[in-house]
């Protein structure tokens, strides 16, 4: 778990688990050609759940989750950009979503060390 988003970072609890089918279901004829948003993926996954009158309900969070647990058990080559979520195959696709991910954790690593560096400033 992550310290203060604990409720989004826990284990997939066995609800979550359940969804994963489904959405690699509805991301496999997603292309860079037709990506689909996150609030998209949400409603879609809803209605889904509502007309087979499964009690799931899908949300953002929920949904970032679900596509964390599938990138990293590798099922799923699901690339992320600004114009939403889709499939690729394609080695360099999938190595700039890789540099992509690795650039935001140095971001948040940069953001930590600053903080620290403010801590260090006040005990001084």
């Amino acid at each position: 778990m992550i310290k203060n988003f604990e409720e989004h970072t826990q284990e997939l609890s066995e609800i979550e688990l359940s969804i994963i089918p489904y959405l690699i279901n509805g991301l496999k004829s997603k292309t860079k050609d037709n990506p689909i948003k996150a609030p998209e993926i949400v409603v879609a996954m809803n209605v889904f759940f509502a007309n087979k009158e499964i009690a799931i309900k899908m949300t953002e969070p929920r949904l970032r989750k679900c596509v964390n647990h599938i990138r990293s058990i590798g099922e799923l080559p699901i690339i992320a950009t600004s114009k939403g979520y889709y499939i690729s195959n394609d080695r360099e696709e999938i190595l700039e979503q890789i540099e992509s991910l690795r650039q935001r954790a140095n971001s948040i690593i940069r953001t930590a060390n600053g903080l620290k560096r403010i801590l260090s400033n006040q005990t001084s």
